[in-house]
């Protein structure tokens, strides 16, 4: 199946030649409609300067595609269909935030933009030092990220410090592209800054959200050495959520946002009501500004909710397993802007306790330092830099 997709994409090469105004857009090879590469979308769509240009959406599920994005001017491909591989080949650039297959590349005319998908507080690519990762060897890491840096034109970061990362993590110095990473700011935050009263409203609705409670959005990472060959990714939700509707329940409800590897096998029926489950929301975004407060643990999701400057919240339960022998930490955890905790227990305590006026100065530490150039128009600063050629 691998040599006839390669197959396909070299047919597609010696076939079509790269437009100047068409974009393939990827977000989590064709998982959903998010992140940067929406950011980038919506702002290149808004723009009349892009009004001649073609814009490509890959999608797995074309209906999916279709009823998110109701633009019947934007073209929906397959992801690894014939269809597919021809976009890749007819367009002149390519805008994804995550690794491609190791046979995508673009040619000399062609620009790859790898945004990728969120400030990193666990190790990523060649920093990973642990070999706790069930699916890929620590060899073989560092060989793909090797890899990708070869393809890369751009990458996008919204701080000092996620540049420094992302040059060290897809070892961008060893091709010489370490200039390549565009610091202004990330497009898939601008949505937090542009949304009205009205929509955030419209977004309760939707998800039938009570009005008379709190909302906590609990978003875990991915635990990627939770897996065994017979069953694939186990199922940790971290939190006993009968004991934790028992705490909280009188004046929270919960969103649940898993990762799409465990999602699919979540059983949460016996807490309807308190916990609903989130994993399928397309744009987290939208849990971002329905929630009063956040609880996660490694996850990148708190760099992005910080700009609303809301309470947060850090359940590391496992922290010495993970640091020690899963992904490592590239910063220590006292720098984070919320109670750290390792029960469930205190963080129900800190949650009924929490006081934002103590954190202030924290926050604004934290915010200063990871998401200095966040703002509302980032996704267009991205395309003027890589279309237009603008400097930063």
């Amino acid at each position: 199946m691998l040599l006839y997709k390669r197959i396909l994409f070299g047919v597609a090469k010696l076939l079509c030649r790269p437009d100047e105004k068409t974009v393939v857009f990827e977000s989590f090879q064709g998982r959903s409609f998010t992140c940067n590469p929406k950011g980038i979308y919506e702002a290149m769509k808004k723009d009349p300067t892009y009004k001649d240009f073609r814009f490509i959406w890959v999608f797995r599920d074309l209906e999916k595609g279709k009823n998110l994005i109701k633009d019947d001017t934007v073209s929906l491909v397959k992801f690894e269909s014939p269809s597919y591989y021809k976009a890749l080949a007819g367009a002149k650039y390519w805008i994804f935030n995550s690794n491609p297959r190791t046979f995508v590349k673009p040619g000399k005319k062609q620009v790859f933009v790898q945004t990728w998908h969120g400030t990193p507080l666990k190790k990523i690519g060649c920093d990973v030092e642990h070999a706790g990762n069930a699916v890929t060897k620590l060899s073989e890491i560092s060989k793909i990220y090797h890899r990708e840096a070869a393809k890369i034109s751009y990458m996008i970061s919204p701080s000092a410090y996620c540049t420094d990362k992302l040059i060290s993590a897809f070892a961008l110095k060893t091709v010489g592209k370490e200039n390549r990473v565009l610091e202004i700011g990330y497009p898939r935050n601008d949505s937090l800054f542009q949304r009205t009263e009205d929509e955030i409203r419209k977004i309760k609705e939707q998800l039938n959200i009570p009005r008379d409670k709190k909302v906590l959005l609990y978003a875990p990472t991915f635990r990627d050495n939770k897996h065994s060959q017979r069953s694939g990714f186990s199922v940790e939700q971290g939190i006993d959520f009968q004991s934790f509707r028992d705490a909280l329940g009188e004046d929270y409800i919960v969103l649940f946002r898993a990762h799409y590897f465990i999602a699919k096998r979540l059983n949460l029926k016996a807490f309807e009501g308190f916990v609903y489950d989130v994993s399928d929301v397309n744009d987290i975004n939208e849990l971002y500004l329905v929630s009063d407060l956040l609880v996660t643990d490694y996850s990148s999701v708190f760099f992005d909710y910080a700009n609303l400057r809301r309470p947060m919240f850090f359940l590391v339960y496992d922290y010495q397993e993970y640091k020690n022998q899963v992904r490592d930490l590239y910063f220590d955890l006292q720098e984070l802007p919320g109670p750290i905790v390792e029960t469930q227990q205190a963080l129900v305590r800190e949650i009924q306790n929490y006081r934002p006026e103590e954190w202030t100065e924290k926050y604004e530490a934290f915010h200063e330092k990871y998401n200095p150039l966040d703002g509302p128009d980032c996704g267009k600063k991205a395309a003027d830099c890589i279309v237009k050629k603008r400097k930063i």
